[in-house]
């Protein structure tokens, strides 16, 4: 988890991610990513859903949720982060329930992590609150 210094979600725990550069697909996206925000070299990550917002404090957008498997025993490396939070690993149970962490994390973290299929979750939110989400079946293969 990323303990983020700067909005949004400034003070939360949240997980590692980034932008999509032109000319990249969310998959290889999220390998350049973990390398540079942990230093680990995934050889792979699975995609497990898509998440959507809007009424926040950014403009509506979308983010691509993959997992993958590290070493037990591997500690995430502090690459060039100091700028943006500090990277622990934390108890599930802990990310479930915890008001440290970024709220919407409680609702799809768990399914994830419990590799149903791939979903698509939508929140909504007003004065920083979620005030409603919805969770809907993402047709097999149409984001991969």
């Amino acid at each position: 988890m990323l303990h983020r210094l700067n909005p949004p979600n400034a003070g939360l725990w949240n997980g590692v991610g980034g932008h999509i550069e032109p000319g990249e697909d969310p998959h290889h996206a999220c390998l350049r990513e973990v390398r540079e925000e942990t230093g680990y070299r995934l050889q792979k990550c699975r995609f497990r859903g898509i998440l959507t917002w809007d009424g926040f404090e950014t403009p509506p957008g979308e983010i691509y949720l993959y997992t993958a498997a590290v070493p037990p025993s591997a500690r995430p490396a502090s690459c060039g982060l100091d700028h943006e939070g500090r990277l622990e690993w934390k108890p599930v149970e802990w990310v479930c329930s915890s008001a440290e962490v970024v709220s919407n994390i409680h609702h799809f973290l768990l399914p994830v992590l419990a590799k149903s299929p791939a979903q698509h979750y939508h929140f909504r939110y007003q004065g920083g609150e979620i005030i409603g989400f919805e969770i809907h079946s993402l047709t097999a293969g149409s984001y991969e």
